[in-house]
């Protein structure tokens, strides 16, 4: 019991560092002094494929990825995506997050940016295989062969850089670290790769 609540304080306070993070670098940035394009700007939205891999221990899987986004402010956007991970020749992992894209400067061909958010991890695990044993095995009944689905809380954070193609199109290398958490265990995984982004409204660069 004392161990459940000391990980759920744990995942408590770094989602909640995350968030508070995320919060001050975006009213930092938002009370820099406006110029004419900031007047201009109008809110968009985007559309995003993502190809990379996912990284545990020291096995490397692929990954593939959709997304939407809206961007609130020029320092603001909200990103919703899903992910799809090959873990092996026929299991698939599936996360499914809402995200806060926060870029760190405006009006650059290139625009670093930091991004956090929560989600839920879907992973088919099969008993007869070693890949995530350490984090789901306690929760596979004693005996079990085969496979069984598990879906687990997730917290991820990340960063990356925005590249300005044309006025529609940005090119974004990023990495991100994502947390599947229980009451009692975690699981690390990272993720890096490069999305191909498209700006529903013309974005040029000032």
């Amino acid at each position: 019991m004392t161990t459940s609540i000391v990980h759920r304080c744990r995942v408590t306070a770094g989602t909640s560092l995350v968030a508070l993070a995320l919060v001050f670098v975006a009213q930092t940035a938002a009370a820099q002094t406006h110029t004419a394009s900031d007047m201009d700007w109008q809110h968009g939205t985007t559309l995003f494929g993502f190809g990379g891999a996912q990284a545990s221990s020291s096995r490397v899987s692929p990954a593939a990825g959709l997304g939407l986004g809206w961007e609130v402010t020029r320092r603001l956007a909200l990103e919703g995506r899903a992910t799809w991970f090959r873990v092996e020749n026929d299991l698939t992992d599936f996360a499914a997050t809402m995200s806060a894209h926060v870029p760190l400067s405006t009006g650059r061909s290139i625009l670093p940016f930091l991004s956090g958010g929560v989600g839920m991890y879907r992973a088919t695990v099969d008993s007869r295989s070693s890949i995530g044993q350490d984090f789901y095995s306690d929760r596979l009944a004693a005996g079990f062969v085969g496979r069984r689905p598990f879906e687990d809380f997730l917290v991820t954070v990340g960063g990356g850089v925005d590249v300005h193609v044309t006025d529609h199109f940005f090119l974004r290398p990023e990495a991100n670290l994502l947390l599947v958490t229980t009451s009692a265990n975690d699981r690390n995984l990272g993720m890096f790769g490069v999305q191909l982004v498209y700006h529903f409204e013309r974005h040029p660069i000032e």
